[in-house]
């Protein structure tokens, strides 16, 4: 078993309100859409990396963006924004761009909702960024695993690791169409053919020695992950860091 220490986070960087203009819209797979970002007005956004989300604010048409967190705070209530939690997928402090990419959902959902019909141009207002989860160094070997949310901070981890790190990485989509080029081989679970998260990482031979695991995804899809490492594996309770991204059966993204 295990002996690592719990996984550890970056500092919280200030908390701001971005208000940036859509530069690019590239659709990476049928059900995913990137959108860009950018301009002087991300000028002073400083990166935590890995994992580190935003929070999205939308607004109903017609209403006057905000330009700062207080002013959006200040009218909390007459006009208050729907919120989702995104992840950051790519940071170019010299372009002043970010990346973020949509699951384009069928069901209805203002983050999905705005991605789906974004064309450059659009604002997108965010506040954050949060901290982020920082890669054990002294690990033998990192586990990480998720569904098509989890992409881009699973995406960023692979690139702050180091290039003889022993990464294995677990990620389940709808289908083919669906898997992305990583910077690590991928076990790719297709849950449009009956795959499952759980049942793919159980299946499969791990690695010995100190891991450091990093999950995320759908609630009940974390949990069941979490206690099969637990349970099965004998992982070290506090080397696993399992992340609820959705729940099943909740309002769209």
């Amino acid at each position: 078993m295990s002996t690592n220490t719990a996984p550890r986070r970056s500092r919280r960087q200030e908390t701001a309100l971005w208000r940036a203009p859509v530069r690019r819209v590239e659709r990476v797979t049928p059900r995913l859409a990137r959108i860009t970002v950018g301009g002087e007005e991300l000028a002073g956004f400083v990166s935590a990396g890995t994992d580190q989300n935003v929070m999205l604010y939308f607004y109903p048409d017609g209403v006057e963006l905000p330009a700062t967190l207080e002013a959006a705070r200040a009218r909390w209530s007459t006009v208050r924004p729907l919120t989702r939690t995104y992840t950051i997928r790519r940071h170019d402090p010299v372009a002043h761009e970010i990346d973020f990419d949509f699951v384009l959902h069928d069901a209805a959902g203002p983050a999905c909702d705005w991605a789906k019909h974004a064309t450059p141009g659009d604002q997108l207002i965010f506040v954050g960024p949060s901290p982020a989860y920082q890669p054990d160094p002294s690990a033998d070997w990192h586990l990480l695993a998720g569904d098509e949310t989890a992409l881009p901070a699973i995406a960023a981890i692979l690139d702050a690791l180091p290039p003889t790190a022993d990464a294995r990485v677990f990620v389940e989509v709808e289908d083919a169409a669906e898997e992305q080029p990583l910077r690590a081989p991928v076990t790719w679970v297709h849950r449009g053919a009956g795959g499952s998260l759980t049942d793919a990482v159980a299946a499969a031979e791990l690695p010995t020695g100190r891991v450091d695991a990093w999950l995320a995804g759908e609630r009940s899809a974390m949990v069941a992950l979490r206690a099969h490492l637990l349970d099965q594996r004998g992982f070290d309770r506090r080397a696993v860091r399992p992340t609820t991204y959705w729940r099943r059966g909740e309002v769209g993204s």
